[in-house]
C-alpha cells in the first residue's frame, strides 16, 4: 500500500485550514496511508480518518539533521519508508524539503501554507491551487473533515450526559485567542451570555485554553449567578468531539473557531483586524461578524470596567445566536 509523508507543524487553526488540501490528496491517492511529521496533540482531530497512519513528533531532536543547512545529505535511519512527501511549509523551510528529497529520492512537494502575493484568496483555496499545479485535482476544495477517535467521543459524551438535562442544547463559547488583538470585548461576550442565558432550553460552556485565563476570569467575575460550565484545557480530540455534539459555537478569530466550523457545528465567528475572506473559518453553517478595532478594547482592563456597555455588534451576535437555536 502506498505511503505518504505529510509534514505540517502549524498550530490548530493552520492545520484545520490545510485539511481541504489533505482531503484532496487523499481523494487522489485513495488507498494511501499518511504518516505525519507534526504535533501529536493537534493531529488528534483526524485519528479516525482512513488515511491516518501515525504521527512523528516534530519536536523530537532526532529530526534536527533534516533542518541542517550544510550541503551534505543527512542520514535519518528512523524515517519510515514512503512513496512521496508533501511538506506544508514556507520557503524558509526549503532546506527541509531539499533534504527530504535527497534522503528519500522520491517525489517531494512543498505547499506554501499562506498566501504571499495573491490577495483575496482564501488560505485553503491557495493551498489547493498549488496541488492543482502538481497534478492533484483539488478545486473546488473538498470540505475539511474532523474525525477524532471513538475514545474521545465517549469522553465528550460522558461530559454531556453528566451536565445536560436531556433535551437541552449545549452552546460553546470560546472568548479567547492566541493573539490579544483578535479578542472581542469582554462587554460583548457578557451581553451575549446574558441574552442566551435567558433561554430555558440551553446550557452554556466556556472553553478555556492555555492563553485564555484573563478573558475567562473577567467573564466569570461578572456573570454573577448565571450558570456556566467550564471546559478547561481539554485535549483537542476530546474538544472536537464535544463541539460535534453541540448546537452552537461562538468564538473569536482563533484555531478553535476554525475547528468548530470544520466540525459542521453552527458557528458565529468574531473577526476584528484579520481579513475573513482570506483567514475566515469555512463550514456549511458559519456566520462571520466583524468588529471595528478602534471601537473595541479587546479584553483590556478598561473593557472590564465598562462591562455594562456592549459594543454595537453585540446585538447582531445575539440575534444570530437566537436564530440558530430556534432552527
Amino acid at each position: 500500500m502506498k505511503s505518504i509523508l505529510i509534514i505540517h507543524q502549524g498550530a490548530i487553526g493552520d492545520f484545520v485550514l490545510s485539511l481541504p488540501a489533505l482531503e484532496a490528496i487523499h481523494r487522489f491517492h485513495s488507498l494511501a496511508r499518511f504518516i505525519f511529521l507534526g504535533h501529536p496533540a493537534t493531529l488528534e482531530i483526524i485519528h479516525s480518518r482512513p488515511y491516518f497512519d501515525g504521527v512523528l513528533n516534530c519536536a523530537d531532536k532526532r529530526w534536527a539533521p533534516l533542518y541542517n543547512s550544510k550541503a551534505d545529505t543527512p542520514t535519518i535511519e528512523s524515517l519510515p519508508p514512503v512513496d512521496s512527501v508533501f511538506a506544508f511549509c514556507r520557503s524558509s523551510s526549503q532546506r527541509l524539503v531539499d533534504n527530504l528529497a535527497r534522503v528519500y529520492e522520491k517525489p517531494t512537494y512543498r505547499i506554501d501554507p499562506f498566501p504571499q502575493s495573491a490577495p483575496g484568496i482564501h488560505v485553503s483555496d491557495y493551498q489547493c491551487r498549488q496541488l492543482e499545479e502538481i497534478g492533484v485535482p483539488a478545486l473546488p476544495g473538498p470540505p475539511a473533515v474532523i474525525a477524532p477517535s471513538q475514545e474521545r467521543f465517549l469522553e465528550a459524551n460522558r461530559f454531556v450526559r453528566k451536565n445536560l438535562i436531556p433535551g437541552r442544547q449545549l452552546i460553546l463559547i470560546h472568548p479567547g485567542s492566541g493573539g490579544r488583538k483578535k479578542l472581542w470585548s469582554v462587554a460583548g461576550w457578557f451581553d451575549v451570555i446574558k441574552k442566551i442565558s435567558s433561554r430555558n432550553d440551553s446550557e452554556i460552556a466556556l472553553i478555556e485554553g492555555p492563553a485564555d485565563s484573563y478573558m475567562i476570569q473577567q467573564l466569570c467575575s461578572n456573570v454573577g449567578a448565571l450558570p456556566l460550565l467550564l471546559v478547561n484545557n481539554w485535549p483537542l480530540g476530546k474538544l472536537a468531539a464535544l463541539i460535534k455534539q453541540s448546537s452552537l459555537f461562538l468564538g473569536n478569530d482563533s484555531g478553535i473557531t476554525h475547528l468548530a466550523a470544520a466540525c459542521h457545528t453552527p458557528t458565529i465567528a468574531l473577526f476584528g483586524p484579520t481579513d475573513p475572506s482570506i483567514w475566515g473559518p469555512k463550514g456549511p453553517t458559519v456566520k462571520v461578524v466583524t468588529w471595528q478595532t478602534e471601537s473595541s478594547n479587546h479584553g483590556s482592563r478598561r473593557d472590564s470596567e465598562s462591562i455594562k456597555t456592549p459594543p454595537p455588534e453585540a446585538e447582531l451576535v445575539g440575534k444570530l445566536a437566537w436564530t440558530y437555536l430556534e432552527t
